[in-house]
Parts: structure tokens; C-alpha cells; sequence
């Protein structure tokens, strides 16, 4: 009797530091990788030529209050000739539109307006936790709509979107959403779990499991989303917009599998570019004018 109350005790302080060992994981991890002073604050370095350039452009900043009384902010530069065409530019983590200067310089010099949104907890807008681009999918739709009211009838719109970017902008083709003629997801993760399943055995060398699920638990209570219910495979069978997949052949940030995943996922008209050699958000860096040409030129086929 007395080694069967031994043995209940050892059970019972087992399960209780694992359980206290799982809680203090999955809350370290929420907060390095969710918090606006966690990893995200290390992961941008200083503004490079572009981002100079995008500084010194005639610009207005936008503001949109979401549902949970975040003020967000966009700059917005209008093309040098009106025009009712839009491409809207979404950063990636860790990053902030100021930092997208390359990005919004090659579309607004093929002669478009440019939205450049700050995401929930970046930039110039308010929030304590990322969005991961699950949150932020109903924040980019309200940019959305913004834009038809700013051009009205004739509004077309182009949605661009790099590494967190890219899924925040295919997360967002499964709201219903007016006057939008195109997406390019730019190295985009399919699922936020997956993308943090592969960043916990990558970086820390840990298994996903109990850790991602806990982690899940603070993202309900402190962030107001649950990100296992984030999935391109369910957000674009709801869509028809033509989606252009760019990823990078070399990608050991977001893997390259994700882009076949999208890329087939995608209902309506679809292209697939793996860009050789390029690491996570180094296509246009790896591929240059041609990447541009690419982008631009799809834009051109959707803006009628």
C-alpha cells in the first residue's frame, strides 16, 4: 500500500511539473513570437535606399478604429496621374510599411496608388500582439473598403503581400471583398500553427506538442483570435480572385512547401513562380527586373 501511495505521489508531482513546464513554455513562446517586444522588435535592421525614397513621397496617413479600438494607420501615396487603380503593399513580421519602400516604389512607379498599411502592433499602429494575418484579414478588408469609398465606382484594387503579408493578404480573399482584381502572396505561410510548429524545431529544437497548443490558449485570452483556425485552404476555395504565388527556392523561414500548398488551394486563375536560390522575402533581390516585370505585368493583365 505504501510503495501504491508512493508511486501516486511521484505521478502526481510528474504531471504537475509538466503541466507548470507546459504553461511556462507555451507562455514564453506566446510572448516572444506574438508580442510587440518580443522577437518581432529584433527583426527589422535599419531603412535601406528605397525606404528613403518612400519617406521623402507625397503621402496622407490613413486611420481606421477596429471592432477592439485599435487605431491603425496606412500611408497612402497617390499615383502621379489620377488614376482609380490601387494596389494596397502589406508588410511582413517583424516589419512596418516604412520598412516596403522597394515594394511600394515599383508599383506606384507603373503608375498606381499605393495603400501601405501598418498591421496591428507594427508601425505607426496600435496593438500589443501580432495579428499573424489572421486578425489582420478583417483590418485589410476595412483598408478595402476605404479605397472603393476614396475612388468610388471606378475603384479597381491590387492586393500585394510579403512573408506575414502574403497570408494576412490570402487570408483576407475569403472575406467578400468589392473591386478586387488580383493578389501576389510573396513567400506567404499557409497555416500561423504550422508556421510555428517548424519555427519551434528550427530555432529552438523543440517539439510542437504540448507547446503550440498552450501557446494557442494565451492567443485566445490576450491576443482575441485563435490561430488553428487559420488556413489559406479555407479562406481560398472562397475565392475567385487571380492569385499569384512567388516563393523563394532556398526559403528556411517559411518552407517552399507552403507555396505548392497555396498555389493549389487557389479557385480562380493562378500563377506559380519559385525563385532559384532565393532565401525568405529575397525574390525580387535574387531575381530583380525580372521580378518586377513579373509583378507588374500581372498587374496590368487585372486592372482593366
Amino acid at each position: 500500500m505504501r510503495l501504491k501511495k508512493y508511486i501516486k505521489v511521484i505521478l502526481s508531482v510528474t504531471v504537475g511539473v509538466v503541466l507548470v513546464a507546459d504553461i511556462a513554455a507555451g507562455g514564453y513562446m506566446f510572448n516572444y513570437a506574438f508580442s510587440k517586444n518580443g522577437y518581432a522588435s529584433k527583426a527589422q535592421g535599419p531603412l535601406g535606399k528605397d525606404d528613403h525614397w518612400l519617406a521623402d513621397q507625397k503621402q496622407d496617413i490613413w486611420q481606421q478604429t477596429t471592432k477592439d479600438k485599435l487605431k491603425l494607420k496606412a500611408r497612402y501615396l497617390p499615383a502621379e496621374h489620377k488614376t482609380a487603380k490601387t494596389v494596397v503593399v502589406v508588410h511582413g513580421y517583424g516589419s512596418a510599411s516604412k520598412y516596403m519602400g522597394t515594394y511600394v516604389k515599383m508599383f506606384h512607379k507603373a503608375g498606381y496608388n499605393v495603400l501601405a498599411p501598418d498591421n496591428r502592433s507594427f508601425g505607426l499602429s496600435q496593438g500589443k500582439y501580432a495579428g499573424y494575418g489572421w486578425k489582420d484579414r478583417t483590418d485589410l478588408a476595412n483598408w478595402i473598403k476605404m479605397i472603393n469609398n476614396e475612388n468610388g465606382a471606378q475603384s479597381q484594387i491590387g492586393l500585394y503581400g510579403i512573408s506575414m503579408g502574403a497570408a494576412t493578404v490570402m487570408y483576407t480573399l475569403g472575406e467578400k471583398l468589392q473591386n478586387v482584381k488580383f493578389a501576389i502572396a510573396d513567400c506567404g505561410y499557409s497555416t500561423i500553427s504550422g508556421e510555428l510548429d517548424y519555427q519551434l524545431k528550427d530555432m529552438f529544437h523543440l517539439p510542437s506538442f504540448p507547446i503550440v497548443p498552450t501557446a494557442s490558449l494565451y492567443g485566445d485570452l490576450l491576443a482575441g483570435y485563435n490561430f488553428y483556425q487559420a488556413n489559406t485552404k479555407d479562406t481560398l476555395k472562397k475565392s475567385k480572385v487571380p492569385l499569384y504565388v512567388i516563393h523563394g527556392s532556398k526559403d528556411k523561414f517559411v518552407p517552399t512547401n507552403n507555396a505548392y500548398k497555396n498555389y493549389d488551394y487557389a479557385q480562380g486563375p493562378k500563377k506559380l513562380w519559385i525563385v532559384k536560390g532565393a532565401g525568405h522575402a529575397q525574390s525580387k533581390q535574387v531575381a530583380g527586373q525580372k521580378y518586377v516585370t513579373n509583378t507588374t505585368d500581372f498587374a496590368k493583365e487585372y486592372f482593366k
